[in-house]
């Protein structure tokens, strides 16, 4: 049996990762469509992972996704370009689903005592380390997230963006496979 097929539940479309060493896994987004919030809420992030030493928050975006059907998938990766140009992505995607899976997972679990990390995984394959760091940065600066002026937050807190390739060479206790190459 292949990994994906074994735990469904740890994949995200195209993409399979492997928690194995994680404490806890929670698809958020699933969670926060269940209590009947969506219409409240912007939903949550794909992931929350609970390891030893750290709380993730993890949003994934894939317009390479093998189940986006080939004829349309060049279309799809432009747009997403566009919306990384535009901040429309941070705007409209990143920073909200950052803000209301705090509300949620604050409220419904309560904070964990670790730091916390928000990752966003983009699937583009071409996209440069430095094209990542600029949109971390922009991500860092949108509204609230950098914490109070001056002295940030007490907790530890960072935002992190990586491609597949980056996170398999980074992130190596939770490596990814995209399934629609295997």
């Amino acid at each position: 049996m292949k990994p994906w097929e074994a735990k469904p539940e740890w994949c995200e479309s195209d993409l399979y990762f492997d928690f194995s060493q994680a404490r806890q896994v929670i698809k958020l987004d699933d969670q926060v469509a269940a209590a009947g919030l969506t219409h409240l809420l912007k939903g949550g992030v794909d992931f929350v992972v609970e390891w030893d030493t750290q709380l993730w928050l993890l949003e994934i975006k894939d317009p390479e996704s093998g189940a986006i059907p080939e004829q349309h998938r060049e279309k799809q990766r432009q747009r997403f370009l566009a919306d990384i140009v535009s901040q429309s992505l941070i705007e409209r995607h990143l920073f909200p689903k950052l803000r209301d899976s705090l509300i949620f997972l604050g409220l419904e679990y309560g904070v964990v005592n670790k730091p916390l990390r928000y990752i966003t995984l983009i699937g583009l394959s071409d996209l440069e380390p430095a094209q990542l760091a600029g949109l971390r940065d922009r991500l860092w600066r949108t509204e609230w997230v950098s914490g109070p002026r001056y002295s940030g937050w007490r907790k530890s807190f960072d935002v992190q963006a990586f491609n597949v390739d980056q996170w398999n060479r980074l992130m190596t206790k939770c490596p990814i496979l995209r399934i629609s190459q295997q």
